[in-house]
């Protein structure tokens, strides 16, 4: 048997520190739950920037709607309407 849950999009923010500089940023992913986009954000920089999770400090992940949004790639995804398909 199969549930579906709809995806959010989130938007998380914060910063990270590597050597003596501290960079903000803001990303956006699409994800079931908060801790998925978290982790998301943790494998992405991680794996692209070489950073440990005690180096990323995040601010605030909120939920935001489709009219929000602005990264032209979620943008993309998001106008063709769909779900995931969860099996239990």
């Amino acid at each position: 048997m199969t549930n579906e849950k709809s995806v959010k999009i989130y938007r998380i923010s914060g910063y990270f520190k590597q050597r003596r500089e501290t960079t903000p940023f803001s990303k956006e992913y699409l994800a079931l739950t908060q801790r998925n986009a978290k982790d998301k954000l943790f494998s992405q920089f991680g794996s692209k920037n070489r950073l440990k999770r005690s180096q990323i400090k995040i601010q605030s992940i909120m939920e935001i709607t489709k009219d929000e949004i602005t990264d032209p790639l979620i943008e993309k995804i998001i106008k063709n309407d769909f779900s995931i398909p969860v099996e239990d």
